[in-house]
């Protein structure tokens, strides 16, 4: 049997008394597609943050690619083969789109000379942002912003792909265009961990939906499974998650701002 690329076992985190991971296992594979899904608040972003050493547990381990990375801070795991986006886009907005994929590729990847410009250039293509590489960053809108973001993650040649609400904020047309982004990226082999409140975006991408609400995983399975379960439609709002199946715009939570929107990218606690 063929080992999982990342395992979490038995990771927990804590600030004070809130916990934001308890206890929490999960394997996944090569090439697999996961999705999460839960309330603001849950600690969806802590668990990206644990997964790519944004955060360090407070107990627990942290394997990827065979071996133990729970120590490891978020550069030497981004060079294993971690990559990751961030709710809100901050790109080096005085520098051109190709050159915020160099950085990327160079400072993230670990990547010199020819590699570095070969994975940028791979990068704009698989985004769809060929036509912007000498746009300076800071003038792209919204859509391009949020490719940018992805292709960043993408120059890094991550082996798992960690995406933080890239579908939040753009239209339906754009939302089924980085739909196909993120298939043609898996198709290439490339793991991917999906945080999305925006449903529609995972149901045709992901074989796996896993929610998590405070910390703690209380759904992991296939999407319409997990979508109908009763404790996931308590937790998350489920009337509205199932409309989103049927192709509507599901609504997050009323409670305060989608994890890490208020705050920078790594807001939530």
């Amino acid at each position: 049997m063929t080992s999982p690329l990342l395992e979490l076992d038995g990771v927990t985190k804590r600030f004070g008394r809130v916990v934001i991971a308890e206890d929490l296992s999960l394997a996944v594979g090569t090439g697999d597609t996961v999705g999460i899904v839960g309330p603001n608040g849950a600690g969806k972003t802590s668990l990206f943050g644990l997964i790519s050493g944004d955060l360090a547990p407070g107990g627990g381990e942290v394997r990827f690619a065979g071996r133990t990375v729970t120590k490891l801070d978020a550069a030497a795991r981004c060079r294993l083969g971690i990559g990751r986006t961030y709710q809100v886009p901050r790109p080096f907005g005085d520098m051109t789109v190709f050159e915020n994929l160099l950085v990327a590729a160079q400072q993230g990847g670990g990547l010199r000379r020819r590699a570095s410009y070969t994975a940028a250039a791979a990068a704009l293509e698989r985004a769809g942002i060929s036509g912007q590489a000498n746009v300076p960053a800071e003038r792209l809108g919204l859509l391009q912003r949020k490719r940018l973001e992805l292709a960043r993650a993408l120059a890094t040649q991550p082996t798992l792909l960690l995406l933080d609400e890239v579908a939040g904020g753009l239209t339906d047309p754009e939302v089924a265009q980085l739909v196909e982004i993120v298939r043609g990226v898996n198709a290439e082999g490339t793991a991917v961990i999906w945080i999305e409140h925006v449903v529609r975006a995972l149901t045709p991408v992901v074989s796996r939906l896993i929610c998590l609400t405070s910390g703690k995983f209380v759904g992991d399975g296939d999407p319409a499974t997990v979508l109908a379960d009763p404790a996931v439609r308590e937790v998350f709002l489920g009337s509205e998650v199932t409309a989103a199946l049927a192709g509507g715009a599901p609504e997050a939570p009323a409670a305060g701002p989608p994890d890490g929107a208020a705050g920078g990218e790594r807001s939530e606690p």
